[in-house]
Protein backbone atom coordinates (compact mmCIF):
# COMPACT_ATOMS: atom_id res chain seq x y z
CA UNK A 1 0.00 0.00 0.00
CA UNK A 2 1.27 3.46 -0.92
CA UNK A 3 0.47 6.28 1.49
CA UNK A 4 0.68 9.97 0.67
CA UNK A 5 1.73 12.13 3.61
CA UNK A 6 0.88 15.74 2.93
CA UNK A 7 0.40 19.10 4.66
CA UNK A 8 -2.20 21.83 4.31
CA UNK A 9 -2.24 25.45 5.33
CA UNK A 10 -4.76 28.27 5.33
CA UNK A 11 -3.37 30.23 2.36
CA UNK A 12 -5.13 30.95 -0.90
CA UNK A 13 -3.96 28.43 -3.46
CA UNK A 14 -4.49 29.10 -7.18
CA UNK A 15 -5.76 26.52 -9.66
CA UNK A 16 -3.01 25.35 -12.02
CA UNK A 17 -2.09 22.23 -13.98
CA UNK A 18 0.43 20.14 -12.00
CA UNK A 19 2.68 18.03 -14.24
CA UNK A 20 4.80 14.98 -13.51
CA UNK A 21 6.96 14.63 -16.58
CA UNK A 22 4.60 14.34 -19.52
CA UNK A 23 1.66 13.42 -17.31
CA UNK A 24 -0.66 16.28 -16.33
CA UNK A 25 -3.39 16.37 -13.68
CA UNK A 26 -6.64 18.20 -14.08
CA UNK A 27 -6.44 21.90 -13.09
CA UNK A 28 -6.80 22.12 -9.32
CA UNK A 29 -5.81 24.50 -6.52
CA UNK A 30 -4.75 21.80 -4.01
CA UNK A 31 -1.71 19.74 -4.91
CA UNK A 32 -2.63 16.68 -2.74
CA UNK A 33 -5.64 16.16 -5.02
CA UNK A 34 -3.42 16.35 -8.11
CA UNK A 35 -0.96 13.94 -6.47
CA UNK A 36 -3.62 11.24 -6.18
CA UNK A 37 -4.19 11.59 -9.90
CA UNK A 38 -0.49 11.56 -10.83
CA UNK A 39 0.54 8.71 -8.49
CA UNK A 40 -1.10 5.43 -7.42
CA UNK A 41 -2.06 6.30 -3.84
CA UNK A 42 -4.37 4.21 -1.63
CA UNK A 43 -4.33 6.41 1.46
CA UNK A 44 -3.77 10.12 2.12
CA UNK A 45 -2.74 11.39 5.55
CA UNK A 46 -2.94 15.18 5.82
CA UNK A 47 -1.29 17.01 8.72
CA UNK A 48 -2.87 20.35 9.55
CA UNK A 49 -3.27 22.85 12.37
CA UNK A 50 -6.57 23.69 14.00
CA UNK A 51 -6.91 26.80 11.82
CA UNK A 52 -6.23 24.81 8.65
CA UNK A 53 -8.76 22.19 9.66
CA UNK A 54 -11.41 24.87 9.89
CA UNK A 55 -10.51 26.39 6.51
CA UNK A 56 -12.15 25.95 3.12
CA UNK A 57 -8.97 24.25 1.91
CA UNK A 58 -9.61 21.24 4.14
CA UNK A 59 -13.29 21.12 3.16
CA UNK A 60 -12.29 21.03 -0.53
CA UNK A 61 -9.70 18.33 0.14
CA UNK A 62 -12.16 16.20 2.11
CA UNK A 63 -14.84 16.56 -0.56
CA UNK A 64 -12.40 15.44 -3.25
CA UNK A 65 -10.81 12.49 -1.44
CA UNK A 66 -13.57 11.29 0.91
CA UNK A 67 -12.77 8.13 2.87
CA UNK A 68 -9.26 7.98 1.38
CA UNK A 69 -8.34 11.00 3.54
CA UNK A 70 -7.19 10.79 7.16
CA UNK A 71 -6.63 14.17 8.92
CA UNK A 72 -4.08 14.44 11.75
CA UNK A 73 -3.93 17.57 13.88
CA UNK A 74 -0.52 19.10 14.56
CA UNK A 75 0.66 22.19 16.46
CA UNK A 76 2.00 25.25 14.65
CA UNK A 77 5.63 24.46 15.43
CA UNK A 78 6.34 27.63 17.39
CA UNK A 79 8.69 25.90 19.87
CA UNK A 80 11.17 23.04 19.98
CA UNK A 81 8.65 20.93 21.86
CA UNK A 82 6.03 21.49 19.16
CA UNK A 83 8.53 20.60 16.42
CA UNK A 84 9.27 17.30 18.15
CA UNK A 85 5.53 16.70 18.49
CA UNK A 86 5.12 17.16 14.73
CA UNK A 87 8.05 14.81 14.11
CA UNK A 88 6.45 12.13 16.29
CA UNK A 89 3.00 12.42 14.72
CA UNK A 90 4.35 12.12 11.19
CA UNK A 91 6.52 9.13 12.14
CA UNK A 92 3.61 7.41 13.94
CA UNK A 93 1.37 7.75 10.89
CA UNK A 94 3.37 5.15 8.97
CA UNK A 95 3.60 1.42 9.65
CA UNK A 96 6.62 -0.81 9.22
CA UNK A 97 7.47 -1.75 5.65
CA UNK A 98 5.06 0.72 4.02
CA UNK A 99 5.69 2.63 0.82
CA UNK A 100 5.34 6.37 1.31
CA UNK A 101 5.15 9.48 -0.86
CA UNK A 102 5.85 12.71 1.01
CA UNK A 103 4.48 16.03 -0.21
CA UNK A 104 5.78 19.39 1.02
CA UNK A 105 4.09 21.64 -1.56
CA UNK A 106 1.76 23.34 0.92
CA UNK A 107 3.95 22.80 4.00
CA UNK A 108 4.71 25.86 6.11
CA UNK A 109 7.64 27.23 8.12
CA UNK A 110 10.17 24.52 9.04
CA UNK A 111 7.96 21.57 8.06
CA UNK A 112 10.07 20.62 4.97
CA UNK A 113 13.15 20.18 7.20
CA UNK A 114 11.14 17.97 9.55
CA UNK A 115 9.92 15.94 6.59
CA UNK A 116 13.45 15.15 5.44
CA UNK A 117 14.46 14.04 8.93
CA UNK A 118 11.32 11.94 9.31
CA UNK A 119 12.01 10.30 5.95
CA UNK A 120 15.52 9.34 7.02
CA UNK A 121 14.22 8.10 10.38
CA UNK A 122 11.48 5.95 8.85
CA UNK A 123 13.84 4.32 6.39
CA UNK A 124 16.21 3.29 9.17
CA UNK A 125 13.77 2.34 11.92
CA UNK A 126 10.69 1.02 10.11
CA UNK A 127 12.16 -0.14 6.79
CA UNK A 128 9.83 2.30 5.02
CA UNK A 129 10.32 2.90 1.30
CA UNK A 130 10.31 6.61 0.50
CA UNK A 131 9.17 6.56 -3.12
CA UNK A 132 9.09 10.32 -3.65
CA UNK A 133 9.36 13.62 -1.81
CA UNK A 134 7.20 15.88 -3.95
CA UNK A 135 7.20 19.62 -4.38
CA UNK A 136 4.82 21.31 -6.79
CA UNK A 137 6.99 24.24 -7.90
CA UNK A 138 4.31 26.91 -8.30
CA UNK A 139 6.98 29.60 -8.91
CA UNK A 140 8.36 27.63 -11.88
CA UNK A 141 5.06 27.50 -13.78
CA UNK A 142 4.97 28.06 -17.52
CA UNK A 143 3.88 30.44 -18.74
CA UNK A 144 4.54 32.60 -15.70
CA UNK A 145 1.46 34.81 -15.48
CA UNK A 146 -0.03 36.93 -12.74
CA UNK A 147 -2.61 35.95 -11.82
CA UNK A 148 -1.94 32.35 -12.85
CA UNK A 149 -4.41 30.60 -15.11
CA UNK A 150 -5.71 27.01 -14.68
CA UNK A 151 -3.88 25.87 -17.84
CA UNK A 152 -0.50 27.13 -16.57
CA UNK A 153 1.74 24.08 -16.18
CA UNK A 154 3.50 23.62 -12.81
CA UNK A 155 6.35 21.09 -12.72
CA UNK A 156 6.45 18.62 -9.84
CA UNK A 157 9.96 18.04 -8.51
CA UNK A 158 11.11 14.92 -6.70
CA UNK A 159 13.45 15.84 -3.82
CA UNK A 160 13.97 12.23 -2.68
CA UNK A 161 17.51 12.11 -4.14
CA UNK A 162 18.51 14.56 -1.40
CA UNK A 163 17.89 11.72 1.04
CA UNK A 164 20.85 9.99 -0.55
CA UNK A 165 23.09 12.68 0.92
CA UNK A 166 21.94 11.72 4.41
CA UNK A 167 22.89 8.10 3.67
CA UNK A 168 26.28 9.16 2.37
CA UNK A 169 26.76 11.28 5.49
CA UNK A 170 25.85 8.40 7.79
CA UNK A 171 28.14 6.09 5.85
CA UNK A 172 31.05 8.50 6.02
CA UNK A 173 30.57 8.95 9.76
CA UNK A 174 30.48 5.19 10.35
CA UNK A 175 33.68 4.66 8.36
CA UNK A 176 35.63 7.55 9.87
CA UNK A 177 34.52 6.96 13.47
CA UNK A 178 34.17 3.18 13.70
CA UNK A 179 35.95 1.73 10.69
CA UNK A 180 32.59 0.45 9.40
CA UNK A 181 32.48 0.82 5.62
CA UNK A 182 29.26 -1.15 5.16
CA UNK A 183 26.86 1.70 4.38
CA UNK A 184 29.15 3.85 2.26
CA UNK A 185 30.28 0.78 0.29
CA UNK A 186 26.62 -0.06 -0.33
CA UNK A 187 26.01 3.45 -1.68
CA UNK A 188 29.04 3.21 -3.99
CA UNK A 189 27.88 -0.14 -5.39
CA UNK A 190 24.31 1.15 -5.80
CA UNK A 191 25.62 4.17 -7.70
CA UNK A 192 27.60 1.96 -10.06
CA UNK A 193 24.67 -0.37 -10.72
CA UNK A 194 22.18 2.48 -11.19
CA UNK A 195 24.37 4.12 -13.81
CA UNK A 196 24.71 0.84 -15.70
CA UNK A 197 20.98 0.03 -15.59
CA UNK A 198 20.22 3.38 -17.23
CA UNK A 199 21.39 1.81 -20.47
CA UNK A 200 21.93 4.20 -23.34
CA UNK A 201 20.80 7.22 -21.29
CA UNK A 202 24.36 7.63 -19.99
CA UNK A 203 27.15 7.42 -22.53
CA UNK A 204 29.97 7.39 -19.98
CA UNK A 205 29.80 4.75 -17.25
CA UNK A 206 31.96 3.85 -14.26
CA UNK A 207 34.18 0.78 -14.42
CA UNK A 208 35.81 0.80 -10.98
CA UNK A 209 33.16 2.02 -8.52
CA UNK A 210 31.61 -1.40 -7.91
CA UNK A 211 35.01 -2.99 -7.28
CA UNK A 212 35.85 -0.15 -4.91
CA UNK A 213 32.63 -0.74 -2.98
CA UNK A 214 33.20 -4.50 -2.80
CA UNK A 215 36.78 -4.04 -1.57
CA UNK A 216 35.54 -1.63 1.12
CA UNK A 217 32.92 -4.16 2.21
CA UNK A 218 35.55 -6.90 2.48
CA UNK A 219 37.90 -4.59 4.36
CA UNK A 220 35.18 -3.67 6.84
CA UNK A 221 34.41 -7.34 7.54
CA UNK A 222 38.09 -8.20 7.89
CA UNK A 223 38.65 -5.29 10.27
CA UNK A 224 35.78 -6.19 12.57
CA UNK A 225 36.56 -9.92 12.48
CA UNK A 226 40.20 -9.23 13.43
CA UNK A 227 41.77 -10.62 10.27
CA UNK A 228 44.99 -8.56 9.89
CA UNK A 229 46.40 -10.88 7.21
CA UNK A 230 43.39 -9.95 5.09
CA UNK A 231 43.17 -6.33 6.23
CA UNK A 232 46.73 -5.45 5.22
CA UNK A 233 46.69 -6.70 1.58
CA UNK A 234 43.13 -5.39 1.11
CA UNK A 235 44.29 -2.00 2.33
CA UNK A 236 47.19 -2.07 -0.13
CA UNK A 237 44.77 -2.85 -2.96
CA UNK A 238 42.43 -0.08 -1.86
CA UNK A 239 45.21 2.51 -1.66
CA UNK A 240 45.95 1.78 -5.32
CA UNK A 241 42.29 1.59 -6.29
CA UNK A 242 41.50 4.92 -4.63
CA UNK A 243 43.99 6.51 -6.99
CA UNK A 244 42.78 4.61 -10.06
CA UNK A 245 39.09 5.34 -9.38
CA UNK A 246 39.61 8.96 -8.38
CA UNK A 247 37.98 10.45 -11.48
CA UNK A 248 34.98 8.13 -11.15
CA UNK A 249 34.07 8.90 -7.56
CA UNK A 250 34.68 12.61 -8.12
CA UNK A 251 32.17 12.43 -10.97
CA UNK A 252 29.55 10.03 -9.57
CA UNK A 253 30.15 9.67 -5.83
CA UNK A 254 31.05 13.18 -4.68
CA UNK A 255 30.22 12.60 -0.98
CA UNK A 256 32.83 9.83 -0.91
CA UNK A 257 35.30 11.98 -2.83
CA UNK A 258 35.34 14.44 0.06
CA UNK A 259 36.71 11.81 2.47
CA UNK A 260 38.69 9.64 0.03
CA UNK A 261 42.06 11.24 0.84
CA UNK A 262 41.49 10.81 4.56
CA UNK A 263 40.56 7.15 4.06
CA UNK A 264 43.63 6.58 1.90
CA UNK A 265 45.91 8.13 4.52
CA UNK A 266 44.46 5.88 7.22
CA UNK A 267 44.83 2.75 5.08
CA UNK A 268 48.42 3.54 4.12
CA UNK A 269 49.35 3.10 7.78
CA UNK A 270 48.70 -0.65 7.71
CA UNK A 271 48.67 -1.44 3.98
CA UNK A 272 51.02 -4.36 3.31
CA UNK A 273 50.79 -6.48 0.18
CA UNK A 274 52.59 -9.62 1.41
CA UNK A 275 50.37 -11.18 4.06
CA UNK A 276 52.52 -14.33 4.39
CA UNK A 277 55.67 -12.39 5.25
CA UNK A 278 56.69 -11.83 8.85
CA UNK A 279 59.24 -9.06 9.23
CA UNK A 280 59.92 -5.85 11.11
CA UNK A 281 57.90 -4.02 8.45
CA UNK A 282 54.89 -6.30 8.79
CA UNK A 283 55.06 -5.98 12.59
CA UNK A 284 55.10 -2.20 12.17
CA UNK A 285 51.98 -2.42 9.98
CA UNK A 286 50.24 -4.67 12.52
CA UNK A 287 51.11 -2.23 15.28
CA UNK A 288 49.61 0.63 13.29
CA UNK A 289 46.50 -1.48 12.86
CA UNK A 290 46.33 -1.88 16.65
CA UNK A 291 46.52 1.92 16.93
CA UNK A 292 43.78 2.27 14.31
CA UNK A 293 41.53 -0.09 16.29
CA UNK A 294 42.04 1.97 19.44
CA UNK A 295 41.29 5.22 17.59
CA UNK A 296 38.01 3.75 16.37
CA UNK A 297 37.04 2.44 19.80
CA UNK A 298 37.49 -1.20 18.74
CA UNK A 299 39.22 -2.26 21.95
CA UNK A 300 38.41 -5.98 21.70
CA UNK A 301 40.03 -6.20 18.28
CA UNK A 302 43.02 -4.13 19.43
CA UNK A 303 43.71 -6.39 22.42
CA UNK A 304 43.26 -9.58 20.38
CA UNK A 305 45.70 -8.40 17.71
CA UNK A 306 48.19 -7.11 20.29
CA UNK A 307 48.39 -10.59 21.83
CA UNK A 308 49.02 -12.20 18.45
CA UNK A 309 51.56 -9.46 17.69
CA UNK A 310 53.68 -10.61 20.64
CA UNK A 311 53.54 -14.19 19.34
CA UNK A 312 54.64 -12.95 15.92
CA UNK A 313 57.51 -10.98 17.46
CA UNK A 314 58.71 -14.13 19.21
CA UNK A 315 58.27 -16.19 16.02
CA UNK A 316 60.50 -13.75 14.14
CA UNK A 317 63.30 -14.36 16.66
CA UNK A 318 62.69 -18.11 16.93
CA UNK A 319 63.56 -18.47 13.23
CA UNK A 320 62.07 -21.93 12.84
CA UNK A 321 58.71 -23.50 12.04
CA UNK A 322 55.79 -22.00 10.18
CA UNK A 323 54.78 -18.83 12.02
CA UNK A 324 51.21 -19.21 10.73
CA UNK A 325 50.76 -22.82 11.85
CA UNK A 326 48.30 -22.98 14.76
CA UNK A 327 49.97 -25.99 16.37
CA UNK A 328 53.43 -24.39 16.20
CA UNK A 329 52.14 -21.12 17.62
CA UNK A 330 50.32 -22.78 20.49
CA UNK A 331 52.63 -25.63 21.41
CA UNK A 332 55.94 -23.88 20.94
CA UNK A 333 55.64 -20.11 20.89
CA UNK A 334 52.74 -19.56 23.30
CA UNK A 335 53.91 -22.39 25.56
CA UNK A 336 57.32 -20.71 25.82
CA UNK A 337 55.71 -17.33 26.48
CA UNK A 338 53.54 -18.84 29.23
CA UNK A 339 56.55 -20.46 30.86
CA UNK A 340 58.49 -17.20 30.67
CA UNK A 341 55.56 -15.34 32.24
CA UNK A 342 55.48 -17.83 35.12
CA UNK A 343 59.23 -17.46 35.60
CA UNK A 344 58.81 -13.67 35.75
CA UNK A 345 56.47 -14.31 38.68
CA UNK A 346 59.25 -16.19 40.52
CA UNK A 347 58.37 -19.75 39.50
CA UNK A 348 60.93 -22.29 38.30
CA UNK A 349 60.64 -22.85 34.56
CA UNK A 350 62.97 -24.34 31.94
CA UNK A 351 63.17 -22.19 28.83
CA UNK A 352 64.80 -22.99 25.47
CA UNK A 353 68.17 -21.39 24.63
CA UNK A 354 66.68 -19.29 21.82
CA UNK A 355 64.38 -17.59 24.36
CA UNK A 356 67.23 -16.64 26.65
CA UNK A 357 68.97 -15.04 23.67
CA UNK A 358 66.00 -12.79 22.94
CA UNK A 359 66.48 -9.04 23.35
CA UNK A 360 64.15 -7.76 26.09
CA UNK A 361 63.05 -11.32 26.96
CA UNK A 362 61.96 -10.34 30.47
CA UNK A 363 59.97 -7.35 29.20
CA UNK A 364 58.31 -9.56 26.61
CA UNK A 365 57.31 -12.08 29.28
CA UNK A 366 55.84 -9.36 31.49
CA UNK A 367 53.94 -7.88 28.53
CA UNK A 368 52.56 -11.30 27.63
CA UNK A 369 51.28 -11.82 31.16
CA UNK A 370 49.76 -8.32 31.24
CA UNK A 371 48.10 -8.72 27.84
CA UNK A 372 46.84 -12.19 28.75
CA UNK A 373 44.98 -10.87 31.75
CA UNK A 374 43.44 -8.04 29.72
CA UNK A 375 42.54 -10.33 26.85
CA UNK A 376 40.96 -12.95 29.15
CA UNK A 377 38.87 -10.31 30.86
CA UNK A 378 37.48 -9.27 27.48
CA UNK A 379 37.14 -12.79 26.04
CA UNK A 380 35.20 -14.00 29.08
CA UNK A 381 32.96 -10.91 28.99
CA UNK A 382 33.82 -10.02 32.60
CA UNK A 383 32.33 -13.31 33.86
CA UNK A 384 34.73 -13.69 36.77
CA UNK A 385 34.98 -12.55 40.37
CA UNK A 386 37.59 -9.82 39.88
CA UNK A 387 36.54 -8.56 36.49
CA UNK A 388 38.05 -5.25 35.45
CA UNK A 389 35.82 -2.20 35.16
CA UNK A 390 35.06 -0.54 31.85
CA UNK A 391 37.27 2.47 32.53
CA UNK A 392 40.13 0.24 33.65
CA UNK A 393 40.00 -1.74 30.40
CA UNK A 394 39.94 1.42 28.28
CA UNK A 395 42.79 2.95 30.23
CA UNK A 396 45.01 -0.13 29.99
CA UNK A 397 44.25 -0.59 26.29
CA UNK A 398 45.70 2.87 25.59
CA UNK A 399 49.07 1.63 26.90
CA UNK A 400 49.33 -1.14 24.31
CA UNK A 401 50.99 0.74 21.41
CA UNK A 402 53.82 2.11 23.54
CA UNK A 403 54.50 -1.31 25.09
CA UNK A 404 54.56 -3.03 21.69
CA UNK A 405 56.75 -0.36 20.14
CA UNK A 406 59.43 -0.99 22.75
CA UNK A 407 59.72 -4.55 21.42
CA UNK A 408 59.46 -3.49 17.78
CA UNK A 409 62.71 -1.54 18.08
CA UNK A 410 64.44 -4.90 18.64
CA UNK A 411 62.65 -6.85 15.91
CA UNK A 412 65.72 -7.36 13.72
CA UNK A 413 66.11 -7.00 9.97
CA UNK A 414 65.37 -10.55 8.79
CA UNK A 415 62.01 -11.91 7.58
CA UNK A 416 60.12 -15.21 7.55
CA UNK A 417 57.82 -16.65 4.96
CA UNK A 418 55.66 -19.51 6.11
CA UNK A 419 53.03 -21.78 4.76
CA UNK A 420 52.52 -24.86 2.64
CA UNK A 421 49.75 -24.82 0.11
CA UNK A 422 48.44 -27.81 -1.81
CA UNK A 423 47.01 -27.07 -5.27
CA UNK A 424 44.77 -29.77 -6.72
CA UNK A 425 44.98 -28.85 -10.41
CA UNK A 426 41.82 -30.80 -11.21
CA UNK A 427 39.92 -28.12 -9.29
CA UNK A 428 41.05 -25.40 -11.70
CA UNK A 429 38.75 -26.55 -14.50
CA UNK A 430 35.39 -28.24 -15.04
CA UNK A 431 34.89 -31.52 -16.86
CA UNK A 432 37.76 -30.95 -19.28
CA UNK A 433 40.78 -28.66 -19.29
CA UNK A 434 40.80 -26.24 -22.22
CA UNK A 435 43.86 -24.51 -23.66
CA UNK A 436 41.89 -21.38 -24.44
CA UNK A 437 41.08 -21.06 -20.72
CA UNK A 438 44.71 -21.44 -19.62
CA UNK A 439 45.06 -17.75 -18.55
CA UNK A 440 42.16 -18.26 -16.15
CA UNK A 441 43.75 -21.42 -14.71
CA UNK A 442 47.08 -19.67 -14.22
CA UNK A 443 45.51 -16.64 -12.56
CA UNK A 444 43.67 -18.90 -10.13
CA UNK A 445 46.82 -20.95 -9.44
CA UNK A 446 48.80 -17.80 -8.65
CA UNK A 447 46.06 -16.61 -6.32
CA UNK A 448 45.96 -19.94 -4.47
CA UNK A 449 49.74 -20.19 -4.25
CA UNK A 450 50.24 -16.83 -2.56
CA UNK A 451 53.68 -15.32 -2.13
CA UNK A 452 56.76 -17.15 -0.87
CA UNK A 453 54.99 -20.37 0.15
CA UNK A 454 55.89 -24.01 -0.25
CA UNK A 455 53.45 -25.20 -2.92
CA UNK A 456 52.51 -28.80 -3.75
CA UNK A 457 50.96 -29.58 -7.15
CA UNK A 458 48.74 -32.63 -7.27
CA UNK A 459 45.53 -33.96 -8.81
CA UNK A 460 44.45 -35.32 -12.19
CA UNK A 461 45.34 -32.81 -14.90
CA UNK A 462 47.01 -32.79 -18.35
CA UNK A 463 50.80 -32.53 -18.51
CA UNK A 464 50.61 -29.17 -20.33
CA UNK A 465 48.68 -27.69 -17.39
CA UNK A 466 51.27 -28.97 -14.90
CA UNK A 467 54.08 -27.45 -16.96
CA UNK A 468 52.29 -24.13 -17.39
CA UNK A 469 51.44 -23.83 -13.67
CA UNK A 470 54.99 -24.77 -12.64
CA UNK A 471 56.37 -22.09 -14.92
CA UNK A 472 53.85 -19.51 -13.65
CA UNK A 473 54.83 -20.17 -10.03
CA UNK A 474 58.54 -19.77 -10.62
CA UNK A 475 59.60 -16.70 -8.67
CA UNK A 476 56.32 -16.74 -6.76
CA UNK A 477 56.57 -19.97 -4.77
CA UNK A 478 59.48 -20.43 -2.37
CA UNK A 479 59.49 -24.20 -2.96
CA UNK A 480 57.52 -26.21 -5.52
CA UNK A 481 56.81 -29.93 -5.30
CA UNK A 482 54.86 -32.52 -7.26
CA UNK A 483 52.94 -35.20 -5.38
CA UNK A 484 51.13 -38.32 -6.59
CA UNK A 485 50.31 -41.73 -5.06
CA UNK A 486 52.92 -43.30 -7.36
CA UNK A 487 55.88 -40.96 -6.95
CA UNK A 488 55.29 -39.36 -3.59
CA UNK A 489 56.66 -35.82 -3.24
CA UNK A 490 59.17 -34.73 -5.89
CA UNK A 491 60.91 -31.37 -5.59
CA UNK A 492 60.68 -29.25 -8.76
CA UNK A 493 62.61 -26.27 -7.38
CA UNK A 494 63.65 -24.95 -3.99
CA UNK A 495 64.50 -21.28 -3.49
CA UNK A 496 64.55 -21.42 0.30
CA UNK A 497 67.39 -19.18 1.58
CA UNK A 498 70.26 -21.26 3.00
Amino acid sequence: MTTLLTFLGTGRYESVTYCWGEKAAKPIHLFPIAATELFPVERVVVFLTRQARESDNFKDLHNALGDKLKPVSIPEGRSEAELWEIFGQVADAVGAGETVILDITHAFRSIPLIVFNVAAYLRRTKNVTIEHILYGAFEAREPFRTPPQPEDRVPVFDLAPLLELLDWTSGAEALLKRGDAGLIAEKIIETHQRLWTKGAETLQKPTKLKLLGQKLQNLSKALHLSRPREVMPLSAELVSLLSDAREEFHQWAKPFALIADQIRQELEGFAFGTSDELSRQSLEKQLQLVEYYLQKGLIVQAVALAREWVVNWVALHCKEGDWRDAHFREKKLEATLNAAARRSQGKQEELPPWWNALPLADRCAELWDWLGDLRNDLAHCGMRTKAAGIESISSRAKEIPERLRALLEHAGAHSLRGGRRVLDLSQLYGERARLDELPLYLARARELAGEGNEVVLTGQAPIWLYLAVAHALHGKARRLLYDSPVTGEVCIFDHTPR
